[in-house]
């Protein structure tokens, strides 16, 4: 009895710790790569929501600014829309140009949004060194189309907005970086520059008449 207990009390065999430290090596492993992915979508999901609030935000002023103008022009620049705000109908000198540029967001006057609060969230953490990238894809504003001559004034008046913003990840081992596209719509009644174009073509009648 006493030899048997000798015999159980000499410890493990080579094999049986060669086998803990493999288990304990593929345990080890499975819990790095698990936190490793849970940091990950940690980080994306902080850039994606300053790229969100961004997109909300920024529709939110231009919605605004859109609705104080009594005229607006569409063209475009850098590749995207370009909207030329006028306080007055009569006016000649847009009061508010708003444009786009790629890397650095709208821009009002070819400044940064409120006062230069309303950054492009294309700088800041878990975006350095270029693990992710924020971008705009496209920014486009259209008028809604008609068919019938009585009512283009009334089409011309809702203009439609789509931003498009992109944020390009390489983060992962992926064969290549990773786009993740944001879509914002606003679809908007420039309702004090349809009046103020009825009033100035029943005074362009009126003048016509006498």
């Amino acid at each position: 009895m006493l030899k048997l207990l000798k015999n159980s009390s000499l410890g493990m065999t080579l094999i049986e710790l060669s086998a803990v430290i493999v288990v304990t090596s593929i345990i080890g492993l499975g819990m790095t790569s698990a936190a490793q992915a849970v940091m990950l979508h940690y980080q994306n999901d902080t850039v994606r929501q300053d790229l969100r609030q961004y997109g909300n935000n920024i529709m939110r002023e231009i919605t605004r600014e859109l609705h104080l103008a009594q005229k607006v022009q569409l063209d475009g620049m850098n590749g995207f829309s370009r909207l030329k705000l006028y306080k007055q109908f009569q006016s000649l000198t847009p009061d508010l140009i708003i444009s786009c540029r790629e890397r650095e967001g709208i821009e009002f006057d070819d400044d940064v949004p409120l006062n230069g609060t309303l950054k492009f969230p294309n700088r800041g953490v878990f975006r350095e060194n270029g693990q992710r990238t924020i971008y705009i894809k496209d920014f486009n504003a259209s008028y809604e189309p008609s068919n019938r001559p009585g009512m283009s004034e009334f089409k011309e008046s809702f203009l439609h907005l789509e931003l498009i913003l992109s944020m390009e990840s390489d983060v992962m081992d992926e064969a290549g970086p990773i786009d993740e596209d944001h879509y914002f719509y606003r679809t908007l009644f420039l309702g004090t520059a349809y009046i103020q174009m009825k009033i100035t073509d029943s005074m362009g009648s009126d003048n016509n008449e006498v």
